[in-house]
């Protein structure tokens, strides 16, 4: 048979599959236009890059190639992401901070027909439980448009998925090219999406080891090695991950932390509303989970119980179709979650909500294969799906709406006060120095200004000059001796952060003494026991002898993202105190 009849035979499959547009379809329309509604409101109020943008903003726009592979050290991605925002730039279409938005908006709305292409590649009518569990999530609405890598990488897991499934049904020239082009792409995108491609390709593998197709065994294995040795040539900044991670580790970090984490991912709350109710997410999706897992396994054993006592039935039977999508997607998403699982307890960082985002999106098709493609349009299970998504779309309506109005930062209007309030003999102490690098995008002011601790960039995250601060006892003398200068001198001291300005608890009279050195610290190397020090030093200082304490009213237009809702305070005169 010839690769043009194979295409033409699979074609014509993919149609007969597929059932004119219907109730599911419509409503599964109805709750992407809803997902794409929110897309759009959190583009238009996201307002100013936070630091992390901020990180990659400044990365993808440094003067050199050589510069950015120099500092790449500093960031999460490998280069697609830093490189697409560069060339974008190039045409000056991300020189501002709606620029910047617009390109994320478009990565959102191009992750949402993504969902429909797959849909499409593996035979399903519409992709109604992913839109039903990703839709209305607040962690999918703050990262899938971000200026960060997730994003893309969230468009191309899916295109992936769809694509390799589609090669395990005819590894037809096209395919294996466009499978292989998009596997390429996608684990350029975050360093982990290794994992989540090793599971996709390891599922297509073990159904075409049970089929005896040797020759997509091969394909799959060519795929992954190519895309593996793509990411060679960042072996030079993994061989400085170990010097780096105690710096990023949690000291407090246990297995429970990553359902902790995971809780807070499928939180229905907003990012500027961090006590709001955790609500039943984790639940459903448990549920959904176990649900997908035996169907899966029911499917297959109904395939073997076929095929054993009626072999001529099952080859017209729709059954082993079913229960082969199934098996791809029950083994990449079980093997996904085991090896990213994995990988989170080999790292124990402090877990944010966006590390769990792309597991999330592999489960949500996976679990739209298992459930939705090549079922029955309506009865009984498409109406359930349609009432499932109801559901959802009403659960997550609320926190999604104020998600979408959330501001990343605040920083944008703290700058903007301080350039009109503080004069050229003022001080201005940021009290973290990544958030240093979203002040130093807005600040325009005549002030001198240092961060905690006193480090000379803030381009990029620079943890190897924080880290070298660490190790000196006396790192905060050149911000204590310049507020002792400015109060003296009759200015003012404005700080900025959101560490509270207060002792510690039961501490003496007197100046706060030097930090250990991280060998003797009980948290190591961790930054954020040092960050706690530095800035009592700094809060010490300023209780003993500024005279004056003055709390800004600084408002933002809408919600803070509470990861950067940094608030003022100015301290002005100058007296004697305990030594």
């Amino acid at each position: 048979m010839t690769e043009d009849s194979c295409i033409d035979q699979s074609q014509a499959m993919s149609v007969r599959r597929i059932p004119k547009p219907g109730t599911e379809t419509a409503a599964a329309l109805i709750g992407t236009a809803f997902s794409a509604i929110l897309l759009v409101l959190t583009a238009m109020n996201a307002g100013p890059l936070w630091r992390d943008e901020t990180n990659t903003f400044n990365l993808a726009r440094m003067p050199s190639l050589g510069d950015i592979w120099h500092n790449l050290q500093f960031e999460s991605c490998p280069l697609l992401w830093p490189l697409l925002v560069r060339g974008c730039g190039m045409l000056g279409m991300t020189d501002g901070d709606m620029d910047i938005r617009i390109l994320g908006l478009a990565i959102g709305l191009f992750f949402l027909t993504s969902l429909w292409l797959c849909q499409r590649w593996i035979g399903g009518r519409a992709p109604i439980l992913s839109i039903a569990l990703l839709g209305g999530l607040p962690a999918f609405i703050f990262v899938v448009g971000a200026n960060r890598a997730y994003g893309l990488a969230a468009c191309l897991l899916v295109l992936s998925f769809g694509k390799i499934w589609q090669l395990v049904e005819s590894p037809t020239k096209s395919r294996i090219f466009s499978a292989g082009f998009i596997c390429l792409l996608f684990v350029q995108c975050v360093y982990y999406d290794v994992i989540f491609l090793g599971a996709m390709l390891a599922a297509g593998t073990l159904l075409a080891i049970r089929r005896q197709q040797w020759k997509i065994v091969w394909t799959m294995a060519g795929i992954g090695l190519m895309a593996g040795v793509s990411l060679l040539v960042y072996s030079p900044i993994v061989h400085r991950v170990p010097e780096y991670l105690p710096f990023l580790r949690s000291p407090f970090f246990d297995p429970a932390t990553l359902w902790n984490g995971l809780r807070d991912a499928l939180a229905a709350r907003s990012s500027a509303n961090l006590d709001g109710t955790y609500g039943p997410q984790i639940w459903i999706w448990s549920g959904l989970w176990l649900a997908g897992i035996i169907v899966a396994v029911i499917m297959q054993q109904r395939k073997h119980v076929l095929q054993t006592a009626k072999p001529e039935v099952a080859s017209k039977s729709p059954i082993p179709e079913r229960s082969d999508l199934a098996l791809f997607c029950v083994t990449g998403m079980v093997l996904g979650i085991i090896g990213y699982f994995a990988f989170l307890l080999r790292l124990q960082f402090f877990l944010q909500p966006w590390y769990y985002v792309e597991v999330l999106i592999l489960c949500a098709i996976s679990l739209d294969g298992i459930l939705t493609a090549s079922w029955s349009a309506l009865h009984p299970w498409g109406l359930l799906r349609i009432s499932f998504l109801m559901i959802m779309m009403i659960l997550n309506a609320g926190p999604a709406w104020a998600e979408a109005h959330t501001r990343r930062s605040n920083l944008d209007v703290v700058a903007a006060f301080l350039s009109h309030n503080a004069s050229a003999g003022d001080l201005i102490v940021v009290q973290d120095a990544w958030e240093g690098l979203t002040f130093d995008r807005y600040y325009r002011g005549q002030a001198q200004w240092l961060s905690v601790p006193p480090i000379d960039s803030h381009e990029v995250h620079r943890i190897d000059l924080v880290i070298a601060e660490m190790n000196q006892p006396e790192a905060m003398t050149p911000v204590l001796r310049a507020i002792t200068i400015t109060l003296t001198s009759g200015h003012d001291v404005w700080l900025v952060g959101s560490i509270p300005i207060a002792r510690w608890r039961d501490a003496p009279p007197g100046q706060t003494p030097l930090p250990p050195r991280p060998s003797e610290m009980p948290t190591g190397w961790w930054m954020g026991s040092y960050l706690s020090w530095w800035n009592q030093q700094v809060t010490t200082l300023l209780l003993d002898h500024a005279e004056q304490e003055k709390v800004e009213t600084i408002a933002a237009p809408g919600p803070v993202n509470h990861f950067e809702d940094v608030s003022v305070v100015r301290f002005a005169g100058y007296k004697p105190g305990p030594e």
